[in-house]
């Protein structure tokens, strides 16, 4: 792993409505912080878990910066961003410049968040690489200038027992498996092991990044995309019994539940038990 990136700091989930994202995430058990107001005009809801969290995020106010995010939920809702974490965005622009890959100029942005003193701004620096050159999404560095604001105390402990981030999945045409595998192991400076025929594995810090083989038919947005999240749960039935009671539906296969859907706003939500999910 490159010596300025540490491993995945969150996933974006982007939202057209981000009141019923809200909800529904809320009813899926997750404790969300509050409403958040961007200075580039966009607007976000968190769930922050230990070391990591996702990010439901929405624009209000075009701005150079979230055009990406913009152009994305022309196409409805969807996981749209993996996020890595950085100690120096400047450093790892840098990095990544020598590296061949295509990277935007590092930019700054802060949001007021409320603390036990009063209102106070969390800052942030993020350095964004070219999204044609990560099939699925966009991926992009942030480094957490005020980490205090982000984390705060009690925030971390969700009704359905999530207590992390674990894996991403990018649905990749065939034909695109083997390119987009290369730009990804440059990008988290990482190398892949084989899954068989039908995939590549990457590991992130402590995050499974996932490339699958896929069919059009075999997701809801067009390929390629980001189409599964994973997190780790104390518990599969406490967590089933969250859900039924919030009155969302999810399967069981294996050892994992599945919430698919309009609550899960354009992405299938995976949840396993214990701290790294099966390669499956």
């Amino acid at each position: 792993m490159a010596r300025h990136l540490s491993g995945i700091d969150h996933f974006v989930i982007a939202v057209r409505d981000l009141d019923a994202a809200r909800d529904d995430f809320t009813r899926m058990g997750f404790a969300l912080t509050p409403r958040g107001y961007h200075t580039m005009g966009s607007e976000n809801h968190c769930a922050m878990f230990g070391g990591d969290y996702l990010e439901l995020l929405t624009v209000r106010r075009p701005h150079p910066v979230t055009a990406f995010f913009s152009g994305f939920l022309e196409h409805g809702d969807g996981a749209a961003a993996m996020v890595v974490a950085t100690d120096d965005a400047q450093a790892l622009h840098r990095d990544w410049r020598a590296a061949g890959i295509p990277v935007e100029a590092p930019a700054s942005f802060s949001r007021p968040v409320p603390t036990a003193q009063g209102s106070a701004d969390a800052s942030f620096r993020i350095t964004q690489v070219d999204v044609a050159y990560t099939p699925g999404g966009r991926v992009f560095a942030c480094e957490h200038l005020t980490p205090e604001l982000v984390y705060q105390p009690g925030q971390t402990v969700h009704p359905n027992g999530v207590t992390g981030l674990a894996g991403v999945t990018i649905s990749i045409p065939p034909a695109q498996l083997e390119m987009a595998t290369d730009r990804y192991e440059r990008v988290l400076a990482a190398s892949a092991t084989g899954l068989g025929e039908t995939g590549r594995l990457i590991r992130c810090g402590k995050v499974d990044v996932r490339l699958d083989r896929a069919a059009p038919a075999a997701v809801s947005r067009a390929l390629p995309c980001f189409s599964a999240l994973t997190f780790t749960v104390e518990s599969l039935e406490a967590l089933a019994d969250v859900l039924h009671r919030g009155g969302v539906r999810a399967q069981r296969s294996g050892e994992a539940v599945y919430v698919e859907g309009a609550p899960a706003h354009g992405v299938t939500l995976r949840f396993v038990e214990g701290s790294r999910p099966a390669a499956s």
